[in-house]
C-alpha cells in the first residue's frame, strides 16, 4: 500500500487559501491577536513559516461610499 506523501508547501497552500477566504471582520480578529499574548504564544507554536501570513490578513480597504463609515 503507497502511502501518500503531503509536504510542506501544498499544507502552506492550503492554509493559504483557508486565509484568503476569511470574511474582513475574521482576518481582523486573527491579525489583533499579533499584538496580544495570545499570539506570542501562537507564533511560537507555529513558527515562522506560518507567521508569514499575517501579511495576509489585513482587511480589504473599502472603497467608495463604505470608506465613509
Amino acid at each position: 500500500m503507497e502511502e501518500e506523501t503531503y509536504t510542506f508547501g501544498e499544507y502552506f497552500n492550503e492554509v493559504q487559501g483557508r486565509a484568503a477566504e476569511l470574511s474582513d471582520e475574521e482576518k481582523s480578529t486573527l491579525s489583533s491577536l499579533q499584538t496580544s499574548p495570545q499570539g506570542a504564544i501562537l507564533a511560537k507554536v507555529l513558527g515562522p513559516d506560518l507567521t508569514m501570513l499575517s501579511s495576509m490578513l489585513t482587511p480589504t480597504p473599502k472603497r467608495g461610499l463604505a470608506a465613509r463609515r
